[in-house]
C-alpha cells in the first residue's frame, strides 16, 4: 500500500522548540557604519580586514533574519488563505471520485487480478485525498473497505513511524536513548512535556561527557590547548571588566541632564549590566563598538589584541545568526512554505499562485473526467483502460488525470 501523508490544518510534527510562528523580538537593524578605513600611509592589517568583513556580514545576516521571519509569516498567512481552501476542495473532489468509482465497479464483474488492481488504485486515490483533508465516517468506512489496514490503524502506524524517525535522529545524532512513547506525539501539550524531559536528559548527558573528558589522561597538546584557552578566558574576563567600566561611565543616566537621553541611557545601562552579569562578551563588545568607537578614527587605533577579541566575538555572532535563520526555516509551522523562504516575497507569491492554479486545474480535470465517465454506458473495458493509464501515470510520477480518460471514453 502506498505510504500516506497524514495531513491536518496543523502538521503532525514533534517540535522540540515550540517557537511561536513569529518571534516578538526582532533584531534592531541599524547600519552602525563600523568600518576601519584604510589610511593613506598604511594598509589595513589582516585583523582589521577581518573586522570589516564580519561587521558587514552581521549587518547582512540581521537583515536576512528579519526578512526571513517576515516572509515566513507573510507566506503562512497567504498559504492559509489561498492554498488550504483549494486543497480542501481538491480532497473533497477526490473523495467524490472514489465514491463514484466504487458505485461504477459494482455493476461490473471483475477477475481476481482486475479487482486487485482496482483496489490498489482506489487506495492510491484515497491516499491522495487524505493528503488534503481528513475523512468523515462514510469516507473512512469506504477506505476500510478497500484497505487491508483500517484508517485508524494507519494513523497509529504513521504516528509510530514519525516517532521512529525522531528516535533514530535523537539516538544517532544526539546520542540520547529515547524510551517507547507513552504519549500522543500529535498532541502538542504532551509533546512539549516530553521535549522538556528529553532536554533534561540531554543536559545530563553533556555533564557526564564533560566529566569523562576531565577524567581522561590529557596529552601534551591538550594541556597546551587548555592553557591557551585559560589565558584567553582570563583576557576575556579582564576585557569584560574594562568594557563594562567604560560603558558605565559613558551611559550612566545620572550624568545625563537631557530627559530623553537619560531614558535611553537607562535602558542601555540595563543591557550593559545584564550582559556583564552573564559574562556576555559579544554583547558588551557590540555596545562598546557602537557607543565608544563610533568613528572610524577611533577604530583605527584599536590594538591588534583588542581586534582579535572583537573578531572572535563577531564570528560567534555570525554563527548564532546563521543558526537562528536556519531554525526559523526548519520550524515545523513553515513546513508547507519552507521551499519558498529562499525566494524574495514577489517571486514566492508567484510560486504560490502557480501552485494554486495547478490545484484548480487538477480539480477541473477530475470533474471533467467524472462527467465523461457518467456520459458513457458502464463498461468493463472503459474501466480497464482507465486503470492502465492511471497506473502508468502513477509509475511515471505524471499527472494522474492529464490524459487518462480522453481516449478510453471514446468507447461506445
Amino acid at each position: 500500500m502506498a505510504k500516506k501523508k497524514i495531513s491536518n490544518e496543523q502538521d503532525l510534527v514533534l517540535n522540540l522548540n515550540f517557537d511561536s510562528i513569529v518571534s516578538n523580538i526582532k533584531p534592531d537593524i541599524k547600519s552602525n557604519k563600523l568600518q576601519i578605513i584604510k589610511s593613506k600611509k598604511q594598509l589595513l592589517s589582516k585583523n582589521q580586514k577581518t573586522f570589516n568583513k564580519l561587521i558587514k556580514k552581521i549587518e547582512t545576516l540581521e537583515k536576512q533574519l528579519v526578512q526571513t521571519k517576515e516572509l515566513a509569516f507573510e507566506l503562512t498567512i497567504a498559504y492559509s488563505k489561498e492554498i488550504l481552501p483549494v486543497e480542501k476542495k481538491l480532497g473533497k473532489v477526490y473523495f467524490e471520485f472514489v465514491f463514484f468509482l466504487d458505485s461504477y465497479v459494482q455493476k461490473l464483474k471483475l477477475t481476481k487480478k482486475q479487482s486487485a488492481d482496482f483496489d490498489k488504485h482506489m487506495i492510491d486515490l484515497f491516499n491522495t485525498a487524505l493528503t488534503y483533508v481528513e475523512p468523515d465516517e462514510q469516507q473512512e468506512a469506504l477506505f476500510d473497505k478497500y484497505s487491508d489496514i483500517s484508517y485508524k490503524e494507519t494513523l497509529e502506524i504513521d504516528k509510530l513511524d514519525l516517532f521512529e524517525h525522531f528516535r533514530d535522529y535523537m539516538e544517532d545524532e544526539m546520542g540520547i536513548e529515547v524510551d517507547e512513547p507513552d504519549f500522543d506525539i500529535t498532541n502538542e501539550e504532551e509533546a512539549r512535556k516530553y521535549a522538556e524531559k528529553l532536554k533534561d536528559k540531554f543536559e545530563k548527558k553533556n555533564l557526564e561527557d564533560e566529566e569523562k573528558e576531565l577524567n581522561k589522561k590529557k596529552t601534551k597538546k591538550q594541556i597546551e590547548q587548555e592553557q591557551k584557552q585559560k589565558l584567553e578566558d582570563e583576557l576575556s574576563t579582564k576585557s569584560l571588566r574594562s568594557i563594562y567600566i567604560s560603558l558605565a561611565k559613558l551611559l550612566h543616566p545620572d550624568t545625563e541632564t537631557d530627559v530623553q537621553l537619560k531614558s535611553e541611557k537607562t535602558e542601555l545601562m540595563k543591557k550593559v549590566t545584564v550582559a556583564y552579569d552573564q559574562k556576555d562578551l559579544a554583547t558588551l563588545l557590540k555596545l562598546e563598538m557602537e557607543w565608544v568607537h563610533h568613528t572610524s578614527e577611533n577604530l583605527q587605533e584599536l590594538t591588534d589584541e583588542k581586534l582579535k577579541l572583537y573578531n572572535k566575538a563577531l564570528s560567534e555572532q555570525v554563527d548564532e545568526l546563521n543558526q537562528e535563520i536556519y531554525q526559523v526555516k526548519m520550524n515545523p509551522a513553515y513546513t508547507n512554505i519552507v521551499e519558498l523562504l529562499n525566494s524574495n516575497s514577489e517571486y514566492a507569491h508567484v510560486l504560490l499562485n502557480d501552485q494554486k492554479e495547478e490545484l484548480i486545474e487538477e480539480i477541473e480535470c477530475i470533474k471533467k473526467n467524472m462527467n465523461v465517465f457518467q456520459k458513457q454506458p458502464v463498461q468493463k473495458k472503459v474501466l480497464m483502460k482507465y486503470l492502465k493509464d492511471a497506473s502508468e501515470s502513477f509509475d511515471n510520477d505524471e499527472d494522474i488525470f492529464g490524459k487518462l480518460l480522453y481516449e478510453s471514453m471514446l468507447f461506445e
